[in-house]
């Protein structure tokens, strides 16, 4: 397995929900801020996307295309650039769950909005539709699927991508083909009640993630004119921390983290995280400390494993995530062990051991420091929260 294949694991997509949505005429839907990774998959039409600071970032996402919101902000899809503020729904209230069809049709002077459960009837008639490219009366169809995801585990990831992507692109690639099929196979399992569909829906989900993440970095690369030119850095990311090592209890929950997001476009400490991805002797690194966490790893293990020097390995790391390894490594094992905490899967001296302490008494010291508050208090702080 490579190592974006594991953080993509890590990041542990569930609780998918989504609406199916045809709409005609002059149109909005709205969705204030939410704690999920959102994809917007358009089947025929057009979509108006509005997001970022007071929705001023726009795209346009045409059929057979998607585009996902790594911000937790708000965002509006509707027909057009502007549209009357009057014409407004809500997208997916909180908690929503199952298939829900919404149609609107504002065509006339009627303005109707209908909501309804789709079934398998309703659901092939939009892929047929899907396949004809057939649309009339201004009519966007389009899917909104949202995934709940493990944010602390996420954030390096996160951290190093647009607000938005994959960037809008006019060539063919396996991006299409895989938007193309994955769409058909989203409409498959919406429309039949078969066993597993839950499952499905956020392999689906994931798929989905992998795939605008994968034509990013790819546009990346070509933009930049060769694949290794994204390994680049300037001179001001060294000795600069990442912004995604803060500690969460410091974070402001209305913080706006556009920036942060934008990272790589601006190039600050963030900006060249994927270039480690892409460097062979970096993603071996990384693989080996996400895969291997409970090793007593030294940076001259790493350096040995990785085929590089002592000093190579920390200055070619440093440079593109930001750290050292080891700063790096410590950071990754807490972030692991606040996730058991949360699952509830283990004991404390359990996960003191999963993510390579020689005692509790140094990862209690070592997770208040970064957490806040104790390993024992912040299981009980979570469970609390999980319960209704």
């Amino acid at each position: 397995m490579d190592i974006l294949s594991r953080l993509f694991d890590e990041m542990h997509l569930q609780k998918v929900q989504y609406i199916t949505v045809k709409a005609r005429g002059s149109w909005q839907l709205v969705q204030s801020r939410q704690d999920y990774l959102t994809f917007i998959v358009v089947i025929s039409g057009e979509v108006h996307l509005c997001y970022g600071n007071d929705n001023n970032d726009r795209q346009v996402i045409t059929a057979n295309n998607m585009m996902m919101l790594t911000t937790q902000g708000s965002y509006a899809c509707q027909s057009a650039p502007t549209v009357s503020k009057v014409t407004a729904k809500t997208i997916m209230p909180a908690h929503t769950e199952g298939q829900i069809g919404l149609e609107i049709d504002n065509t006339d002077s009627g303005h109707k909005v209908i909501a309804q459960t789709n079934n398998a009837q309703s659901n092939h008639a939009q892929s047929n539709h899907a396949q004809s490219n057939h649309v009339q009366d201004n009519e966007a169809q389009f899917i909104v699927v949202r995934s709940q995801f493990d944010a602390d585990m996420a954030r390096p990831l996160l951290s190093a991508l647009p607000t938005s992507l994959p960037p809008v692109t006019q060539k063919h690639s396996a991006y299409n083909d895989v938007v193309h099929i994955g769409l058909q196979f989203f409409l498959l399992e919406v429309g039949l009640e078969r066993p597993g569909r839950t499952t499905m829906l956020e392999r689906l989900a994931g798929m989905l993630m992998i795939e605008c993440i994968r034509e990013y970095v790819e546009q990346l690369e070509m933009a930049s004119g060769s694949k290794d030119s994204i390994n680049h850095t300037t001179d001001n990311t060294l000795d600069r921390t990442p912004s995604w090592i803060d500690h969460p209890w410091q974070r402001d929950n209305d913080a706006d983290r556009s920036g942060e997001n934008n990272a790589i476009s601006n190039g600050d400490g963030n900006g060249n995280w994927l270039a480690a991805l892409k460097d062979p002797y970096l993603s071996n690194t990384l693989y080996l400390m996400h895969r291997y966490p409970e090793d007593a790893w030294t940076l001259q293990g790493l350096a040995k494993a990785s085929g590089l020097s002592r000093s190579g390995l920390n200055e070619r790391f440093k440079q593109s995530v930001g750290i050292t390894p080891l700063a790096y490594l410590s950071h990754y094992r807490l972030r692991l062990a606040a996730r058991f905490l949360r699952q509830e899967q283990y004991s404390i001296s359990k996960i003191s051991e999963l993510v390579g302490y020689a005692s509790d008494h140094s990862f209690s010291g070592a997770f208040k420091r970064r957490y806040g508050q104790s390993p024992s208090h912040y299981r009980k702080a979570h469970s609390r929260k999980s319960k209704p």
